[in-house]
């Protein structure tokens, strides 16, 4: 081989070095520009999904809480209703029981005439009504009156009405046999027995 083929030959050997390292350097720029362009797409798009679930754990927090403050809500208007009624049942019962001391006899006399809407052993008062069942107990010297008054939900009871024979207790119909009044209350009232009239009293 004579010098200029050699020369050329190691020329030619040279730049196919060059373009094969060259070749190869691009591949890598690719590869890197490609890397590059994957992690810049990444935290282009997580942060948007980050926001979303972000916004949905929130989501369901805020219907959570809100459902919780409902029912929490809900629980305190009927404890406020039940406490109104409450109160309006110990007015009821405690003014029949005044009433009823005053005078015991008028009570135990309107269940023996069963006077109907004038009893006044059976009160309605808005969304309450009220029955006073009286039972006298002779005594040697007098009679001892027992009063049980007991106030319900006017939507218990569907009809008041005396019971069989002269107990003095009124039988009620309710519209839920597991009703249970608001409120009871019960007392007694005693009244002695009249002197006859050939009866003298001795100072």
């Amino acid at each position: 081989m004579s010098r200029g083929n050699a020369r050329r030959s190691m020329a030619d050997y040279a730049v196919a070095t060059h373009a094969q390292g060259t070749s190869d350097g691009d591949r890598r720029m690719e590869r890197y520009h490609e890397y590059v362009g994957r992690r810049r797409s990444e935290r282009t798009v997580w942060p948007g999904a980050a926001f979303i679930v972000e916004a949905l754990l929130l989501l369901v927090f805020l219907t959570g809480s809100l459902a919780v403050l409902m029912e929490l809500n809900a629980d305190a208007d009927v404890a406020g209703r039940q406490s109104a009624d409450l109160m309006s049942a110990m007015t009821m019962a405690s003014n029949a029981a005044e009433t009823f001391a005053a005078s015991p006899l008028t009570a135990a006399e309107s269940f023996a005439s069963n006077a109907n809407a004038d009893d006044p052993n059976i009160v309605r008062q808005d969304s309450l009504v009220l029955v006073r069942d009286v039972q006298p107990e002779e005594t040697a010297a007098g009679v001892l009156y027992h009063a049980s008054i007991a106030v319900w939900h006017a939507s218990d009871v569907t009809a008041v009405e005396p019971s069989r024979g002269d107990d003095g207790r009124y039988r009620l119909t309710l519209a839920d046999r597991a009703a249970e009044p608001v409120y009871t209350l019960e007392t007694a009232v005693y009244v002695p027995e009249a002197p006859s009239e050939g009866e003298v009293s001795h100072g």
